[in-house]
């Protein structure tokens, strides 16, 4: 049995050594994910550096110390070596690196919040955190789980003995019913079509059995939080929270009526996911946003004329010359994706009801990377890309996640079709919030790498306060109405805060009785919100 492996054990804070000891331990779990953290972001860091001013200087000199301190160690490793010598070089130059952090740190506190996040003391978070709201950490261990659940008043940790590879395939049975193959994806329905398929049977038991023994122990915490923050680790950074039965559930898995009675997580919680503990900090922080922005701008229904969707792209170019030539992407490889009709309807609709123009929705073959590009963006609230997004590493030459727009005809470096994590991070941004209506956007760049993509971190560095992003290639209708009502939630003050208004949205798919496939987490719970979920 796949379970007889998570064997609970509950460690409550009371007094003394037990709350030194979770206090303690909550900070070790950090700094054990801040290297994973800090990669997230490499290409970032690396394209900085090759730019001009201040920081630029800092990352390069950091970037060069690195290398020597590397070479100091690996000299260390020579026999014939001096290792007084060598041990005193490389403290200095490791001195020297946390000087050029700590420089970093004071001058671009931005940069080093969202690329080098620190250790958060428990009683810290304790103090951000509002009285409806939790926080849940879980660091993957080599042998065993940890999670932590913290409120203003409260918190408590527990450990679960299993090891990442069996967690990673617990995830991935779940995920079996909510790939491509099991569920309409992006494109494969439009609103009107009738298109209403079986959906493959969905196993809530697993499911249930996960929360069971990773968060149930710690619901007298967490239970009666309306809000809730969590920062996953490993394999878990790779399914959403929301479609995890509390408790045991009932009837057939494959009946749609089941499927809409299951107490799923999402009823009790509204969820928003945070690349570290410190991004709470980092978000409760940011400045006040300009009140004379404007309150939209969308890019979607880019200019693609095949019939492929971008895992069949990813397929026919493993053995071939790959999607990049020559450090820029090839258009006639970006034109072989199929066209995305639903996302023009989709963006209208969320600009009309925020009372945007219709000049603020860029569609077709205007839908460009240059467009982006040389908009003003920074004045603008709610910012949403509709289209197909690309992992790090998911085709040939492809080396960081990338949003797919309309390919040029002669591309080159400031337009060839495809705005990558490094290039977003350059865009100058004030928005609330960002929409990534676009397949795949949460993954992480590779497997078992940290689950939360680079394209979710670019955004929150450059500006955006939170962003939507997909887990699994999206249901095109579904894409649709679920990020039209969680805005029109908003507008009418049904909802207060963005992971609420997402969360009544997913609520409202799921009951959505005239197409049974919507009852199916396949359909509603592929987004999940990144940042200030508030």
């Amino acid at each position: 049995m796949l379970f007889l492996f998570l064997l609970c054990l509950p460690l409550p804070v009371r007094a003394g050594t037990a709350q030194d000891l979770l206090a303690e331990t909550f900070l070790l779990a950090q700094t054990a994910m801040s290297s994973a953290a800090g990669q997230a972001l490499s290409q970032i860091g690396q394209r900085a550096a090759a730019g001009d001013g201040v920081l630029a200087d800092l990352l390069r000199d950091r970037q060069a110390v690195e290398k020597q301190l590397a070479d100091t160690e690996t000299a260390l490793t020579d026999p014939a070596a001096d290792p007084v010598h060598l041990t005193g070089e490389a403290e200095a130059l490791a001195a020297r690196i946390r000087e050029i952090d700590t420089r970093i740190g004071t001058e671009f506190p931005r940069f080093a919040d969202l690329t080098r996040p620190r250790p958060a003391p428990l009683t810290e978070v304790q103090a951000l955190l509002d009285a409806d709201e939790a926080l849940i950490l879980m660091f993957s261990g080599a042998e065993k789980t940890f999670v932590w659940a913290v409120t203003a008043k409260a918190a408590a940790w527990h450990a679960v003995s299993t090891d990442p590879a069996t967690l990673a395939d617990v995830v991935a049975r779940l995920r079996e019913t909510l790939d491509p193959a099991s569920a309409p994806v992006r494109a494969a329905a439009a609103l009107d079509s009738g298109f209403a398929p079986s959906a493959a049977a969905f196993p809530r038991d697993l499911a249930w059995r996960l929360h069971a023994f990773l968060l149930a122990p710690l619901m007298p915490v967490f239970g009666t939080a309306r809000h809730v923050y969590i920062v996953p680790d490993g394999p878990l950074s790779a399914i959403p929270f929301a479609l995890l039965p509390t408790e045991p559930p009932e009837g057939a898995d494959d009946d749609p009526a089941a499927m809409r009675a299951t107490p799923w997580m999402i009823r009790q919680h509204a969820l928003t996911v945070l690349p570290a503990v410190d991004s709470l900090r980092v978000i409760r922080d940011l400045p006040p946003p300009d009140a004379g922005r404007r309150a939209f701008m969308g890019f979607g229904d880019p200019d693609f004329g095949g019939t492929m969707q971008v895992a069949g792209l990813t397929q026919d170019l493993a053995q071939g010359p790959g999607v990049m030539r020559g450090g820029l992407a090839d258009p006639d490889q970006l034109r072989a994706l199929a066209p995305l009709p639903q996302t023009r309807r989709e963006l209208r609709a969320i600009a009309a009801t925020l009372g945007a123009a219709r000049e603020d929705v860029v569609l077709g073959m205007a839908a460009t990377e240059r467009a982006v590009k040389s908009a003003t963006l920074s004045d603008r609230r709610v910012l949403a890309f509709a289209t197909h997004g690309l992992l790090s590493g998911e085709i040939r030459g492809l080396d960081e996640p990338a949003l797919v727009l309309s390919p040029p005809d002669r591309p080159d470096a400031a337009d060839d079709g495809l705005l990558t994590a490094s290039e977003i991070a350059d865009l100058n941004l004030d928005a609330d919030w960002v929409i990534l209506s676009a397949c795949n956007t949460a993954g992480g760049e590779s497997p078992g790498a940290e689950g939360l993509s680079g394209l979710a971190r670019a955004f929150l560095f450059a500006g955006a306060r939170a962003v939507l992003v997909s887990h699994w290639p999206v249901r095109d209708d579904a894409a649709a109405r679920l990020t039209t009502e969680a805005f029109a939630r908003l507008a009418s003050g049904r909802a207060t805060g963005k992971a609420e208004a997402l969360r009544q949205s997913m609520l409202a798919l799921m009951e959505d009785d005239s197409d049974p496939t919507l009852a199916h987490p396949a359909a509603w719970a592929p987004f999940i919100l990144v940042g200030d979920g508030r």
